[in-house]
């Protein structure tokens, strides 16, 4: 059974990981998450291609605990803005989702709740 200490081998950067920076209001911080990028596709051998989906990092609970909606993130070389409150799969791992990061974007909500 794979237990929280187990998690360092997924995460290394030699097999798995992916280096990002968290920008957080206190600072940036530098994890290493499993990048699952939207932007490969898989093409079909009759033509075509599948899409992948939204864009998303897989870190430990303890490096997205800082994390909310609207923070910045920079993987792989790009900028990404959190599209919504991190999400804890259960397992002591947390999902990131991200969307394109534009300067011309708010940092704050438009709707009130």
């Amino acid at each position: 059974m794979i237990g929280a200490n187990d998690f360092g081998v997924f995460f290394n950067p030699k097999d798995f990981g992916t280096p990002a920076i968290l920008h957080l209001s206190s600072g940036n911080k530098h994890v290493v998450g499993i990048y699952k990028n939207p932007q490969q596709t898989a093409k079909l051998k009759g033509g075509g291609f599948v899409e992948g989906n939204n864009a998303s990092l897989l870190l430990p609970d303890s490096d997205a605990a800082w994390l909310n909606i609207r923070d910045c993130v920079t993987v792989a070389g790009s900028e990404w803005q959190l599209v919504k409150q991190p999400v804890p799969e259960g397992s002591g791992l947390t999902r990131v989702y991200l969307g394109v990061k534009d300067a011309k974007q708010s940092t704050k909500p438009a709707i009130r709740y």
